[in-house]
């Protein structure tokens, strides 16, 4: 009897053992594997290519699905890429742990001027506004930092002494990757106020870009495109208004106006162990090339640059961030238009403002 028992004890080590060994060997070839026999290889590369941009989380969450509801989400997302690309409205499907890529686009946003395909915005600027960066988290901060997300010292210092909100200690191009597993900076600043308050459009413009970004540390946000005319600047500019409280109700290719509200202070977005406070995360990007692209993601100006946000109210050059940190200190301090409380400007004549009104 004994040898019995010690023979299927030895037959449930070996069979637990191989179970072991053989989920190990699946989680180590998961990642070349992964789109074949999960759901995905057999619908094409652009699918393959899909799950090659999962983060390891997202993959985890991912493997978690049926095989059926693997197939149908990627399934939706070629469908919506293709909806994106002929300029229709699309509704990604939303996956816990997966970040979110919904985004809404207006029918004929392939006729706005200056739009083009995401293919015609190369990988480099893919990767500086954020997109295609996970598998090399550290180039892409390298190629940010080569495209204007250094730190310059500049400063806003608001004309005729103007009681504005400020800027917090999250400045422009501060080191972030004590707040994330990865290296990160900060592209853009943040500027803390009472929930509700409004946010106002710093120039004439364009809405190019409306983001749940559900997943996302940034939260609701809007963009907006500004052409030389209507910012006095001599380059193509874009906007970036995030953690939004709700979404606009401005549909994309819509004109707003210099002072006119986007959005309400809010702290939407993923946040991380830390209690974030109500504040607009402010951005902008440029370009000397009018096109630009929205793949549902991200909107990426064709070469386009990071600018220090204090620079977008510079009257004269230089913008650019790697020749405005060489500037002395007596020439960092920045003189900042605005909105008055009671909606006139200041000076009356300014293109661009801050986007909060002032006192």
């Amino acid at each position: 009897m004994r040898r019995i028992l010690l023979y299927r004890l030895r037959i449930y080590r070996w069979t637990a053992t191989a179970s072991a060994i053989a989920l190990l060997c699946s989680f180590l070839i998961g990642n070349d594997t992964l789109a074949q026999r999960r759901g995905g290889n057999d619908l094409g590369p652009e699918a393959r290519q899909i799950i090659d941009n999962m983060s390891r989380d997202e993959r985890r969450e991912f493997r978690v699905l049926s095989r059926s509801e693997r197939r149908a989400f990627i399934e939706k997302l070629l469908g919506n890429q293709s909806k994106n690309r002929s300029g229709k409205q699309q509704d990604v499907p939303r996956v816990d742990g997966i970040e979110n890529k919904s985004v809404t686009v207006a029918h004929g946003v392939a006729d706005l001027e200056g739009f083009i395909p995401a293919d015609g915005i190369s990988d480099e600027v893919r990767m500086m506004v954020g997109k295609n960066g996970r598998q090399n988290r550290a180039g892409a901060v390298a190629i940010q930092k080569a495209r204007g997300a250094i730190e310059t010292g500049l400063a806003p210092k608001f004309i005729g002494d103007g009681n504005c909100p400020e800027i917090d200690s999250e400045k422009w191009a501060i080191d972030y990757s004590h707040k994330r597993p990865w290296p990160a900076i900060h592209k853009g600043i943040d500027i803390p106020q009472p929930r509700g308050t409004p946010v106002r459009t710093v120039a004439d413009g364009t809405v190019v870009g409306k983001f749940e970004n559900e997943d996302n540390r940034k939260g609701i946000e809007v963009m907006l495109r500004h052409g030389p005319d209507q910012t006095g600047l001599p380059f193509w500019t874009y906007s970036q208004y995030t953690h939004l409280a709700e979404m606009s109700p401005l549909p994309i290719g819509a004109t707003v106006k210099i002072g006119e509200e986007i959005g309400k202070t809010s702290n939407t977005g993923k946040r991380g162990r830390r209690v974030r406070r109500d504040a607009l995360h402010f951005a902008i990007l440029y370009s000397a090339r009018p096109e630009w692209s929205n793949d549902g993601q991200f909107v990426a100006p064709k070469e386009g640059y990071w600018m220090d946000p204090n620079a977008f109210y510079k009257v004269d050059p230089p913008y650019d961030s790697q020749s405005l940190a060489k500037l002395p200190d007596d020439k960092k301090k920045v003189p900042v238009p605005y909105m008055k409380a009671d909606g006139s400007f200041g000076p009356t004549d300014t293109k661009r403002i801050w986007p909060y009104k002032c006192d």
